[in-house]
């Protein structure tokens, strides 16, 4: 604009950039909270850490080994490919009383050739090689520094009267969780089936919660055994709270899961017991030996919080390379899997070797809806965009405290809002919304978007922001019609 003292017969053109879209819409940046215990042997800071993305730092501050490290091996693999979003680790100490998980291995008879085993502990595996007439004396030490050997492993390994001592490097029921498998082409040894038992008392996650504090972390990991009522509770408390209209930052909280169908759905803390639930949800891979924790892990960082992060929109189909999958007889038909998400419990397939991610859905499943709406992990997080971006609106600064006016005042401030100014927003935002496929039928929102001062309180804006979510690709029915040429 020329000056006001201007006088000459003259004419001014001033370019200047004005920002026409306002409303535009942007992703919501994911960002993952880990929650676990470390190892028993060293003394770690309760702190919250963000990690800087590598695995081996994880280790080093809660011990190699320990749950939050072994999450932290598939957020930040050693090949690439790791977290493409912040991932914070919330340490607990262990509960007072807790117990580690032990196992033993039993051998017997002579080896009949030389030759060599593998044993998996926990999905890890460990190969020790086997000598002609070889007995337990000499094949259980060599397990052992073979199991000692590799620091990721989950669990201790020492020599006993019973045979080779496992123990879990945590105390805590998850441990319980730790498989054990032997492998050998060696004929005349035998291996005893092992099981880890004896894990016990878990800690209350409440502390590790409450450090959240204000930060948006839009997913939580849980690495403990999932199917337990009252901690799941204190999940589903602390998630409805985020999304309230005061905290306005809505989470979930991720599981790993290898049980099958009837396990997951059944009993108490199983997903059919919890109807009303829309925080918790499973990452499934049937039959797995591997630990829950760590499929979950695989699924957030191969998938579902990648997706999240720059894709919002898209469902769930990824595989989990790198943690290996059940057997083949124990993978799930589509009348199981089928039954499975009625119930709330998310499904895999397996694609050759690899699981590969089907159905993810969170436990909310009542009866009075026919189609659950929070039942798709992938609906919430369209939701969680819809909640970003609407705050980026309304708790813009330059409303701080702003003038605000009717629609009809005439105004010459330009720090002044009115009601007309915030729906063109509002209305911009759901033309980028739908541009971005989360939500569907902008004009739905537009017409029936609703911004105006209270009729009671001059010093409130009132609004409500209708929106129709897009929807998936999750179910196709097609007909195949066939006939053949007769002769007229």
């Amino acid at each position: 604009m020329l000056a006001v003292s201007a006088i000459s017969r003259v004419t001014g053109v001033n370019v200047e950039y004005r920002n026409f879209n306002a409303g535009s819409g942007g992703f919501l940046p994911q960002r993952l909270a880990v929650i676990g215990v470390g190892n028993d042997i060293p003394e770690y800071s309760l702190e919250k850490y963000e990690a800087t993305g590598s695995a081996d730092a994880v280790a080093k501050r809660y011990g190699y080994g320990s749950p939050l490290h072994l999450a932290a091996r598939q957020l930040f693999p050693a090949g690439g490919g790791g977290a493409t979003f912040p991932v914070t680790f919330y340490p607990l100490r262990p509960a007072e009383s807790a117990a580690a998980a032990e196992g033993i291995i039993e051998c017997s008879g002579v080896a009949e050739t030389a030759g060599s085993g593998v044993i998996s502990i926990g999905g890890i595996e460990a190969e020790f090689p086997i000598g002609k007439r070889d007995g337990k004396n000499q094949v259980l030490p060599v397990m052992r520094e073979a199991i000692n050997a590799k620091p990721e492993m989950p669990v201790y390994a020492e020599i006993s009267a019973e045979g080779l001592t496992l123990t879990a490097k945590w105390k805590g029921k998850t441990g319980n969780d730790i498989t054990i498998e032997i492998s050998t082409i060696v004929g005349g040894l035998t291996f005893a089936d092992v099981k880890m038992d004896g894990g016990s008392l878990d800690p209350d996650v409440q502390p590790a919660l409450d450090a959240i504090g204000q930060v948006w972390e839009t997913f939580i990991l849980s690495t403990f055994a999932w199917k337990n009522e009252s901690r799941l509770n204190q999940y589903q408390v602390f998630c409805e709270g985020r999304w309230s209209e005061l905290e306005k930052k809505p989470c979930l909280v991720a599981h790993g899961s290898v049980d099958d169908c009837e396990a997951r759905t059944g009993g108490d803390g199983g997903t059919d017991s919890r109807k009303i639930d829309y925080a918790n949800f499973l990452i499934q891979s049937t039959g797995s030996r591997e630990l829950p924790f760590v499929i979950a892990a695989r699924g957030l960082v191969s998938d579902i919080m990648t997706n999240a992060n720059s894709n919002p929109p898209l469902g769930y189909k990824g595989k989990l390379t790198g943690v290996r999958a059940g057997s083949d007889s124990a993978q799930e038909n589509y009348m199981t899997r089928n039954n499975a998400v009625a119930k709330g419990a998310s499904t895999n397939i397996k694609t050759g070797s690899v699981a590969e991610l089907n159905d993810i859905v969170t436990f909310y499943h009542p009866e009075n809806e026919a189609i659950p709406s929070r039942r798709y992990v992938v609906d919430l997080v369209k939701l969680q965009n819809v909640v970003f971006n609407v705050r980026m609106i309304l708790e813009a600064d330059s409303k701080k405290g702003a003038p605000l006016v009717s629609d009809e005042t005439v105004t010459t401030n330009p720090t002044a809002v009115q009601p007309k100014m915030v729906k063109a927003e509002l209305m911009n935002l759901a033309d980028s919304l739908a541009r971005a496929a989360i939500i569907q039928e902008p004009a739905f929102t537009k017409e029936n978007l609703v911004v105006k001062i209270d009729s009671m309180n001059p010093k409130r804006l009132n609004v409500q922001y209708p929106v129709k979510l897009s929807g998936n690709v999750e179910v196709v029915s097609g007909d195949i019609y066939f006939g053949f040429y007769l002769e007229p």
